[in-house]
């Protein structure tokens, strides 16, 4: 194959610009060993999405009745990581080492997250006046740290997967955190003991996917690197030519404000409106979790075969039927009937939004983009768990469904503008702007 079209630009150092003319190697499809240890530390992770989405609530609750501060606390986004994100995604993508560009970032900022998991029971111990000051740093530190960790580690999936294996990967990635989730909250611990075993899960299962997920070899870089600013300002400039990438990041900035003003209030939506005990509104979300983890199973086979775009609009509008549904339940059946439904929709929505993300933008900038998808929901997710928290101390629970069904609506109509047909010219276009040869993965439909 001659790499050598187009014939590369000069280098513009004082832009950013320091990538490789070389095209990467084509992926091989991935074996079933080789998924399962991509996937196993999302095992691990998806303990710590339900201690954080279902636990954490319900937890904080014995220190704190004000449900602004529950909310953002139980949120697994902040908004600092609208600044951190992007840049550890810029970060990864140019990082050289023998442990490859992505792994290093698991390996740094994992253990930094189990610490604050392990301390933040600890800190329920202190006297009454710095308490819960003491909680509030621990739920926050462990909370940044774990997003350095997952977004290299999101990003890793499009380094090691052909496009056309990537809707079946993620679905399987996606079915073992849905499992982990399921693992935390079906065990009869107390509250504080659910710290440990996430934390203890998480570095378990990190450490594997490490030692068994090896990196493909990458080119180095030449020329003097860039700042990380001037990188990032450079990437971001790429959203003028991918216009598909801005169009998608919109959409994702609206489903992240839906769910997110949804699942930290979820376990005590469901103890006000049932009258059920902690345990017993655990359980329930695991039916949210069962139905997602099945649906996966099914979901990343359709989104390889329709493509991710299709399945995507079918996943919003699943939500937001949930959603409206959750306007009316008031008993255990119902709430398990709404929370199936969801468990379906977010299925949909788990294999297919990353797998149509990595067809908008190039390869190269993947860990980049990965980082603004976070980063948009950093931004959409408090604002709008600020604005539930304080319509709940108004108005009650319920009023998340609302909101919830408002974000995935609007989610919904900015999709049905995106034209996936579009991204691989607009992908030409950039690379040529980079000095890249250009992907065969461009002319893949999305």
């Amino acid at each position: 194959m001659d790499t050598t079209w187009p014939p590369p630009p000069e280098r513009d150092v004082s832009a950013g610009v320091a990538s490789a003319a070389l095209t990467e190697p084509p992926r091989e499809p991935l074996s079933p060993g080789r998924i399962l240890g991509y996937g196993l530390a999302n095992l691990g992770y998806g303990a710590f999405y339900a201690l954080n989405n279902a636990a954490l609530p319900l937890w904080m609750g014995h220190y704190t009745s004000n449900a602004l501060l529950i909310g953002l606390m139980a949120s697994t986004h902040s908004f600092e990581g609208a600044i951190i994100q992007p840049l550890v995604g810029t970060a990864s993508d140019r990082l050289r080492t023998p442990l490859g560009r992505r792994r290093p970032f698991l390996l740094a900022a994992v253990p930094v997250s189990v610490l604050f998991l392990l301390l933040a029971p600890l800190a329920a111990h202190l006297p009454a006046p710095v308490r819960l000051a003491a909680i509030v740093a621990c739920v926050f530190l462990f909370t940044v740290a774990f997003n350095v960790a997952m977004d290299p580690y999101q990003a890793l999936l499009p380094d090691i997967t052909p496009p056309t294996q990537r809707g079946r990967v993620t679905g399987i990635w996606m079915f073992l955190g849905a499992l982990g989730q399921v693992l935390l909250l079906l065990l009869h611990l107390p509250l504080p003991a659910k710290f440990v075993l996430a934390a203890l899960l998480m570095l378990a299962t990190t450490l594997l996917t490490c030692l068994w997920t090896p990196e493909p070899p990458r080119h180095a870089q030449s020329g003097p690197a860039p700042s990380r600013r001037a990188e990032v300002r450079e990437a971001l400039r790429g959203l003028r030519t991918l216009r598909q990438a801005r169009t998608y990041l919109l959409m994702f900035f609206c489903y992240g404000a839906g769910t997110d003003a949804v699942l930290p209030f979820l376990t005590l939506f469901i103890r006000k409106i049932t009258h059920c005990g902690e345990q017993t509104a655990q359980t329930m979300f695991v039916v949210l979790m069962a139905a997602t983890a099945l649906g996966m199973l099914v979901f990343g086979w359709v989104s390889d075969r329709i493509g991710p775009h299709k399945l995507l609009l079918v996943s919003l509008l699943l939500i937001a039927a949930a959603a409206a549904n959750g306007l009316w339940v008031t008993t255990l059946p119902q709430v398990a009937a709404v929370l199936g439904l969801a468990g379906l929709g977010i299925a949909a929505q788990n294999a297919s939004a990353y797998p149509l993300l990595t067809r908008l933008v190039p390869g190269e900038e993947i860990g980049f983009y990965t980082g603004l998808q976070t980063a948009a929901v950093a931004i959409a997710g408090p604002a709008a768990l600020a604005l539930t928290g304080a319509l709940i101390n108004h108005s009650g629970y319920r009023v998340i469904f609302a909101v919830c069904a408002i974000g995935i609506v609007a989610g919904l109509l900015i999709l049905l503008r995106l034209r996936p047909h579009g991204a691989a010219g607009e992908i030409a276009a950039r690379n040529r702007e980079q000095g890249r040869a250009p992907s065969p993965e461009a002319a893949l439909p999305a």
